[in-house]
This record gives structure tokens, C-alpha cells and sequence, in this order.
């Protein structure tokens, strides 16, 4: 597929947004939670900045990768539809629901907002599988992308089956892959998201 070159600047905006997804990621995962142990505490987390900056890093994330997941759904909607379609719907549903489950705690709405993660986990992992799935059928270092994306995909439902669906037995796999995998994996396959829109754009064509 040859890419008209009107849509070239949405291309380059989507790569940038994957690596600034990159980013938020990897600050949501690294920086420290500030802890409240009572409700008195929990009041006062909202004068401590680093508790406020969290929430709109984590208010801003999902935008950065919706937009990016916007981008690999142009290239590649015409070669993988079942797979690309599906997966923005699932992906726009994580992306809707986890912007307003962080607005709701910037509200203070926290109860709402709990309440919410049972769609951000279902939407994200479904439409991060699908897009997992048409990567998976590509050549070269694309392929290893999708295998990436898989595997957050299937980690995230393996966490929504623990939660919602008493699959306890799916606990320390999980566990263990949030700990030593996740955390940098997560970062990694967004930046070559970002580098292979990118390149896409510089051959004027899919890779």
C-alpha cells in the first residue's frame, strides 16, 4: 500500500504519541504511589503533587495511545479488517473508560472510579490481542511486535478472568509477569510501535 502523502503528518503525530505512550507508561509504572492508610490520609493525598501529577499522566496516557493504536489501524486496515476493527472498537472502549475513571478521581469520585477498571481491563486486553494477532501475521521484526502485544493482551484478560471470574489459579503467572515482564515490555513495544509507523511512512508502504 502506498501512503498518500496528505495523511503522512497523522502518521508521524501517531508514532510521536507512541512514544510519549511510551513514556507515561513507563512513568505510571516507576514512579512511586504515595500511600494513604485512613480516609483522613486519602483527603490529603490530593495537596501532595506527585498523587495529582500520577492521575493526569494517567488522564493523558490513554490519549497518547489511542491515537498511536489510530495510526497502525490506518496501515493496516485493509490487510487485516476483522482483527484492526475489532480491536479499535475494544481499544476505544479502554481508552473512554480509563480517561473517565481518572477524571472521576481528580473529582474525587474514587468508589465510581474503582468501579470502572472492570471495563479498562477488558477493553484493553481484547483490543491489545487483536492488534496483537494482525501483527503476529507480519514478516521480520513486526511479527516479534504482535507476539509482544499477545501477551499484554492475554495477560490483561488473564487479570480480568483473577478479578471478575474467580480464576485464582491464574494469580502468581500474573503476578509474577506484572513484576518482571510488564514493566518493561509495555514501554519497549510502544517505542517500536512508534519506530515502525515511522519507518512505514519513510518507505511509503507497510513493513
Amino acid at each position: 500500500m502506498n501512503i498518500n502523502s496528505k495523511y503522512k503528518p497523522l502518521l508521524y503525530l501517531a508514532a510521536i504519541c507512541s512514544f510519549l505512550g511510551a513514556l507515561t507508561t513507563a512513568l505510571l509504572i516507576f514512579l512511586p504511589n504515595p500511600q494513604a492508610a485512613d480516609p483522613e490520609s486519602q483527603a490529603l493525598l490530593f495537596q501532595n503533587h506527585l498523587y495529582l501529577s500520577k492521575l493526569w499522566i494517567l488522564f493523558l496516557h490513554p490519549q497518547f495511545n489511542i491515537i498511536a493504536s489510530l495510526g497502525v489501524a490506518f496501515l493496516l486496515l485493509k490487510k487485516y479488517p476483522l482483527q484492526i476493527i475489532v480491536g479499535t472498537f475494544f481499544l476505544l472502549v479502554w481508552a473512554i473508560t480509563e480517561m473517565t475513571q481518572q477524571a472521576l478521581l481528580i473529582e474525587s469520585a474514587s468508589g465510581i472510579s474503582d468501579s470502572l477498571y472492570f471495563m479498562v481491563i477488558y477493553g484493553f486486553g481484547l483490543g491489545t490481542l487483536l492488534y496483537g494477532l494482525a501483527f503476529i501475521h507480519m514478516h521480520g521484526w513486526a511479527k516479534w511486535i504482535g507476539v509482544a502485544l499477545v501477551f499484554i493482551g492475554l495477560l490483561s484478560l488473564a487479570s480480568f478472568a483473577r478479578y471478575y471470574m474467580g480464576a485464582t489459579q491464574l494469580n502468581a503467572i500474573a503476578n509474577a509477569s506484572y513484576e518482571w515482564i510488564y514493566p518493561y515490555l509495555q514501554p519497549l513495544v510502544r517505542i517500536a510501535i512508534g519506530i515502525w509507523i515511522i519507518k512505514a511512512v519513510r518507505n511509503n508502504s507497510i513493513l
